[in-house]
């Protein structure tokens, strides 16, 4: 994604790079910190909201949007279609078939030049790879990190599976 937006989007002011979110920046310097679907990538949920709280300047307004899945999503029913289809089928063929059942309605909604890139990248190695390291949290893991690290946070429920964190930094250290 990092070179589609490179290619397509070059901005003289925005430079696209690839890091660890624990890489990114130095404490207490950013007045706005915006991460976007980045959570679910990251191994330990309380550790990624922990580092973006300590980039913030004094003042400083975070805001973190994400997504989680329906309880149900993380462990389907057993005996469900859905978990057998899980237990039986991995998770690269999955994605293949969704990525070809897309294929039709992207054809109708976008044309076909458009509709194919997005089938050629939703089915490459490295994003097959990438979706199966995705770990996603539920709502209530969320509001327990954010109850814990964020006093006065709001969590903005942007329609399932969307979820918004706006918190602003106190005057003082904390």
């Amino acid at each position: 994604m990092i070179e589609l937006a490179s290619a397509r989007r070059p901005r003289p002011n925005v430079s696209y790079r690839q890091a660890d979110l624990h890489d990114v920046g130095a404490p207490g310097q950013y007045d706005f910190v915006l991460s976007v679907l980045t959570l679910h990538h990251a191994p330990d949920l309380r550790a990624a909201l922990s580092h973006i709280k300590a980039l913030l300047a004094p003042c400083g307004r975070a805001v973190v949007m994400d997504v989680y899945p329906a309880e149900s999503a993380l462990r389907p029913p057993e005996r469900s279609l859905r978990w057998m289809i899980h237990r039986v089928l991995p998770l690269r063929p999955r994605m293949h078939a969704m990525a070809a059942l897309r294929l039709g309605v992207n054809l109708v909604r976008h044309g076909p030049s458009t509709a194919w890139e997005i089938y050629r990248l939703s089915t490459r190695k490295a994003w097959l790879d990438h979706l199966g390291s995705d770990r996603f949290f539920s709502r209530e893991e969320l509001e327990r990190c954010c109850e814990e690290l964020f006093p006065g946070y709001r969590l903005d429920l942007l329609g399932r599976p969307r979820v918004a964190l706006v918190w602003d930094a106190p005057r003082g250290t904390e």
